[in-house]
């Protein structure tokens, strides 16, 4: 017995030592991804994750939502960055830009093509100057890519439902999986096993010997400069001096254009979705933003018309603030102290001793201070008390004989607090009637 106690410690040790290599030995660690929606803040900012990357690099980056946030530009040492929702500039607006430009500022925009309801081929001149005032003059247009050389990117449905319930991740695509339906059980295996279609790839073109560099862009739009109409007599539609220094095209056309004006340079996309929160780590996307930008600052503009709030505000609902105004105008009436004369007072107008007594005595009843009111004349009534008797419950009573009242009426006059007027007055006669009482 004693030989077991001495070793229960050590063979304790040694099944603890052979469950714990058992455990490791018939596990295996598995690390599971939970999808996790990105926060309000990501999801509002489709460049949220450039400009986070740009920050790593130590180049300051800012949204920009107005014009008055964009006006007056910034110096020559910031990028602007144009998106398609950028609104429609004013003339003057769009010759700062590209003065600014000339003077050695550098340009990225989104190209906008023509509405739907609109035919390129029989667009005239000041239609495609009105859908796009600022790439207009530099001689770039957008164009439609044949329907038969491109075939627009649908998402499939199965897909797009998956995307948006992230419970899917687990069971319900094993169960669809596993169905019996063969069609869907084909859907779910195709979005599984195969690659989505992507659009073709763009190889980029500069006066640069580089290393060859590829992007992608989800766009079925191509753009055209002017100056390669020159070639077959067509007059060019040009106001500013711009020359195209580089491009990127596939099979379709170019999808991007470099532009030089002046000291400065513009660069024309059909979209800005390469840069987004999806797509910036795919292909030569990132070294693209960095070989535009450099080591400028860069400004992500997203609107040029949206004023700001308050004049929005002004120019949709000027009866809202002007009675807003109103209204803190007569607040301010009521809440600034007046510095006029003090009022003089009446001389006439005389008050006697008993009107100052009733108006203290008023303000103790309504504070809640009877005892106070009946404190000295109880103090006199119960020094008359203590001469009936040495005893309180006989004084009581020979004071009561006396009064011609209930010793009950006495007692509480000489000791309760009177809830109401009359309460109070009964009390006084009584207290006083004992204290004159010899």
């Amino acid at each position: 017995m004693a030989s077991l106690r001495k070793w229960f410690p050590a063979l304790l040790a040694l099944l603890v030592l052979v469950l714990s290599a058992a455990y490791y030995a018939l596990t295996e660690e598995i690390t599971t991804i939970a999808r996790v929606a990105p926060d309000s803040s990501v999801q509002r900012d489709p460049f949220h994750a450039a400009q986070a990357w740009m920050a790593r690099r130590e180049q300051p980056t800012r949204r920009i939502l107005s014009a008055a946030a964009l006006f007056p530009l910034p110096d020559t040492d910031t990028t602007l960055v144009f998106d398609k929702q950028r609104g429609l500039m004013t003339e003057d607006q769009v010759n700062q830009l590209l003065n600014w430009v000339m003077e050695g500022g550098d340009l990225i925009v989104a190209a906008r093509a023509l509405p739907e309801s609109r035919d390129e081929e029989s667009a005239t001149d000041e239609q495609w100057r009105d859908n796009d005032p600022l790439l207009y003059p530099l001689g770039i247009t957008v164009w439609d890519i044949e329907e038969g050389e491109f075939q627009e990117l649908e998402e499939d449905p199965l897909v797009a439902l998956l995307a948006m319930m992230p419970a899917f991740a687990g069971d319900p695509l094993q169960y669809c999986i596993t169905s019996d339906n063969e069609e869907l059980r084909a859907n779910c295996e195709s979005l599984v096993c195969d690659a989505p279609e992507q659009p073709d790839t763009l190889e980029l073109h500069t006066d640069e010997d580089t290393f060859p560099r590829h992007i992608q862009l989800y766009s079925d739009h191509v753009l055209w400069h002017d100056s390669w109409d020159e070639e077959d007599g067509f007059e060019p539609h040009r106001e500013w001096p711009a020359e195209v220094t580089a491009y990127a095209d596939n099979d379709h056309g170019s999808q991007l254009l470099q532009l030089s004006l002046g000291e400065g340079q513009i660069t024309v996309l059909t979209d800005l979705s390469l840069w987004d929160n999806d797509h910036l780590l795919y292909f030569d996307h990132a070294w693209l933003l960095v070989w535009l930008t450099g080591d400028d600052a860069v400004w992500f503009i997203r609107s040029v018309a949206m004023p700001p709030l308050l004049q929005w505000l002004w120019q949709r609902a000027p009866e809202l603030f002007l009675s807003l105004l109103i209204l803190l105008a007569l607040w301010l009436w009521l809440r600034i102290p007046r510095q006029g004369p003090l009022q003089p007072p009446d001389e006439d107008e005389q008050r006697d001793y008993l009107q100052h007594l009733h108006a203290s005595g008023y303000f103790q009843w309504r504070t809640v201070q009877q005892d106070s009111l009946l404190s000295a004349l109880r103090q006199q009534a119960k020094a008359r008390l203590r001469g009936y008797h040495t005893n309180d419950d006989k004084a009581l009573a020979l004071a009561a004989r006396d009064l011609n009242c209930p010793t009950s009426e006495l007692h509480s006059a000489l000791n309760d607090t009177p809830q109401t007027r009359d309460q109070l007055i009964h009390q006084v006669r009584l207290l006083q009637a004992l204290r004159s009482n010899t």
